[in-house]
C-alpha cells in the first residue's frame, strides 16, 4: 500500500502512513516556463492499494489533485482511494442563480471518474455525496476535539449558528456540559442580528465550535458579545482552518486559543484526522 501525498498534505499523509504502517511515494514538481504543474510520480504502483491525501482549498489545488488522480490510474493500481480531507467549492452544492455552475458537483464528478472511493471530513453539505459515482464517505470529526478538550474545563460548547448545533451537543454531552447556539436572525439584506443564548457567562470558559472558520466575522463577533457578558476563556475550534484574508490574525486578538484540525495544515492544527480517516480506511481496505 502506498500514500501518495499532495503538496497540501504532507503532515497528514505522514501521520496517516504511520498508523497504517505503509509508504509514502515521493511526488516530483516543478513548473513549465508558461506556469503550468508538471507531477510525477516516483514509486511503481500497479497492482497496489494507493490513497492520495490531498485537500482541494484553491483552484491549483485542484488542478494537482486532478492531476495526481489520472497518474496513479495510469500506474494500473489495484484500488484508488480519494481522501480529501477539506472538500473545497463544495459550498457551491445547488444553483442559486441562473447561469451558475454547481462547482462541488464538477469536483465530485471528476474525482468519481478515477477514483474507486472517496472519504473527506466534515463536508459543507451532503447533497455533494449525491453528487459522485462511487462510494462516499463523510467522516464526522468528533473523539479528537474531545480529547483535546476535556481537560480545558469548559462549561459551555456554543455553536455559532444553529446549522452546527447537532456537532456542539455530542461534543458538550463527552464533555458533560450543556451545548447552546446563537441565534441569527436576518434585519435585512446586508444585516444579521446575532444573539447569543441568555446565560450566566460570568467567569466561564466557553468553547466555540464552527465547521469552518473563513473570514472570521460570526467568530470574532461571538467573542466580544461573550467578553462583553465577561466570560473568563474563550476557545474557538473548528474543523477546518480557511483562515481568507489572514483572519487567523484578527481572530487571535480575541480568543484565549484558535484550534483547528489538520485537515488544512497550519500553524493552529493541533488536532489532527489522520486517525479518524485510518478507521475509515481499515474498514474498508484490507490492510
Amino acid at each position: 500500500m502506498y500514500i501518495v501525498p499532495s503538496s497540501t498534505a504532507y503532515n497528514v499523509s505522514r501521520r496517516l502512513a504511520n498508523i497504517l504502517s505503509c509508504s509514502v511515494s515521493g511526488v516530483i514538481r516543478k513548473r513549465f516556463p508558461d506556469n503550468e504543474m508538471y507531477l510525477r510520480i516516483e514509486e511503481d504502483l500497479k497492482d497496489e492499494d494507493v490513497i492520495l491525501i490531498g485537500n482541494t482549498r484553491s483552484d491549483s489545488d485542484i488542478i494537482e489533485y486532478l492531476l495526481l488522480l489520472n497518474a496513479i490510474r495510469e500506474e494500473g493500481p489495484k484500488s484508488l482511494t480519494a481522501v480529501i480531507p477539506y472538500f473545497g467549492y463544495a459550498r457551491q452544492h445547488m444553483r442559486y442563480n441562473n447561469g451558475e455552475p454547481i462547482s462541488s458537483k464538477v469536483f465530485a464528478q471528476a474525482v468519481s471518474q478515477y477514483a474507486d472511493m472517496i472519504i473527506s471530513v466534515e463536508l459543507h453539505d451532503n447533497q455533494t455525496i449525491n453528487y459522485a459515482s462511487v462510494p462516499f464517505i463523510n467522516l464526522k470529526i468528533i473523539d479528537p476535539i474531545y480529547e483535546y478538550f476535556k481537560s480545558k474545563k469548559i462549561d459551555y460548547v456554543i455553536s455559532p449558528d444553529d446549522g452546527g448545533y447537532d456537532r456542539a451537543k455530542i461534543i458538550a454531552s463527552k464533555l458533560k456540559v450543556p451545548a447552546y447556539y446563537i441565534d441569527k436572525k436576518r434585519i435585512d439584506a446586508t444585516t444579521v442580528k446575532m444573539e447569543p443564548p441568555d446565560l450566566d457567562y460570568s467567569d466561564k470558559n466557553i468553547l466555540l465550535l464552527d465547521d469552518m472558520i473563513s473570514t472570521g466575522g460570526t467568530i470574532i463577533k461571538a467573542t466580544q458579545m461573550m467578553r462583553d457578558r465577561r466570560a473568563a476563556k474563550i476557545y474557538a475550534c473548528a474543523i477546518h482552518g480557511v483562515f481568507a484574508m489572514e483572519s487567523n490574525i484578527k481572530i487571535e486578538k480575541y480568543v484565549n486559543e484558535l484550534t483547528v484540525t489538520d485537515t488544512i495544515e497550519t500553524k493552529y492544527s493541533n488536532i489532527t484526522v489522520s486517525d479518524t480517516i485510518a478507521r475509515a480506511l481499515q474498514g474498508k481496505i484490507k490492510i
